[in-house]
């Protein structure tokens, strides 16, 4: 079942969102790990990845670290 966003529509992920969590699957790196080499928390960290918060520099840093494009 999708994601669900404002009035019960589903969310649709951007590229970045769908990059980040291919390559977490890739490399089999959970969010925590992730967080901890972003030195953020697993929560923001997830929030992040799933297209819930947006940070310029976030997306930077954990581009880097899943050696992706931060192209969003």
């Amino acid at each position: 079942m999708p994601e669900r966003g404002i009035k019960g529509m589903p969310r649709v992920l951007s590229n970045w969102c769908k990059q980040a969590k291919i390559r977490l699957i890739e490399l089999d790196m959970p969010i925590t790990e992730l967080a901890r080499k972003v030195s953020l928390t697993r929560e923001y960290t997830s929030a992040l990845v799933n297209g819930r918060v947006y940070s310029e520099s976030a997306i930077k840093a954990i581009s880097d670290v899943l050696n992706i494009s931060d192209e969003i």
